[in-house]
């Protein structure tokens, strides 16, 4: 009793934290109308804490519209750290990020996080109907709509088989559907958004393979039109990629598709494949 009290001060004392925290302010910044989905880092360095180590290292990447991005190495290399930057949930210490050439500190934030979809390994489904999930990042959107995102995301075949499909009420967090269902349905809400960059953080690596080779199938529609930066642990996923940036300590230290960074003899992500062989 007494630590589930504690929990709750905890987490009281959290919210709080939230609520009182400052508003990110949008006034005089920009937004673009025809986002192409083009992203520079350049010569970006960052660290978390004030006078530790880099956690991104003078790190420079030239992503195209379209382009589909792997990114991996070890934990703590760096990787979901170049997707908050991002997102600007943080600043760069120094160096700049673009996006279609807009220096990104410029770019409204709002705006920002709404073009730019995030799938994580864990996503909350809430007490509602499929079709309420869904369109959580949509309200207005039609049922055609949600039902196009959801075949994008390889899910409308296991909705209509439940028994009152769309319509179908979830338990808390999407109890009663399996692990991989889940993931489809936050895909499809991402989706349904159809923002012009998509980052897949870890979005497989909690799956079992069937449910991964599902998704794994439907990458063309989902990655469609779409500029799509893939953080894995589970290199199967990067396989697709145009282009795989293998990270160490903040830092890129190798970069190419599967077969020419297979092609490097004793290279970090031909080690990293063989040891998951």
């Amino acid at each position: 009793m007494w630590q589930d009290f504690q929990q709750v001060s905890i987490s009281v004392a959290r919210l709080g934290d939230i609520l009182n925290s400052p508003i990110e302010h949008s006034k005089n910044s920009l937004t673009l109308s025809n986002l192409q989905g083009k992203i520079t880092f350049d010569k970006v360095n960052f660290r978390y804490s004030p006078n530790g180590k880099w956690n991104i290292d003078n790190i420079s990447l030239n992503i195209r519209p379209g382009e589909i991005i792997g990114i991996v190495g070890e934990s703590g290399s760096g990787k979901s750290t170049i997707t908050k930057l991002l997102q600007r949930f943080y600043t760069p210490e120094t160096g700049n990020i673009t996006i279609d050439d807009l220096d990104l500190s410029l770019v409204d934030p709002i705006w920002l996080r709404q073009n730019v979809g995030v799938v994580q390994q864990e996503n909350v489904l809430l007490n509602r109907t499929i079709k309420e999930n869904v369109s959580l990042t949509k309200p207005s959107a039609s049922l055609e709509q949600i039902i196009l995102a959801c075949k994008q995301a390889g899910a409308h075949d296991f909705i209509m088989q439940l028994s009152e499909g769309y319509n179908t009420q979830l338990g808390e967090n999407g109890v009663g559907l399996s692990g991989g269902q889940r993931q489809r349905i936050a895909i499809a809400r991402i989706l349904l958004n159809n923002p012009k960059i998509l980052i897949l953080d870890e979005a497989t690596s909690a799956l079992d393979y069937e449910s991964e080779k599902i998704i794994m199938n439907n990458m063309p529609l989902i990655c469609q039109n779409k500029t799509v930066i893939i953080i894995a642990h589970r290199l199967s996923t990067v396989r697709i990629a145009n282009r795989i940036i293998v990270m160490d300590k903040g830092r890129v230290i190798e970069e190419g598709t599967h077969d020419n960074l297979m092609a490097i003899e004793n290279g970090a992500y031909r080690k990293m494949i063989e040891c998951v062989r």
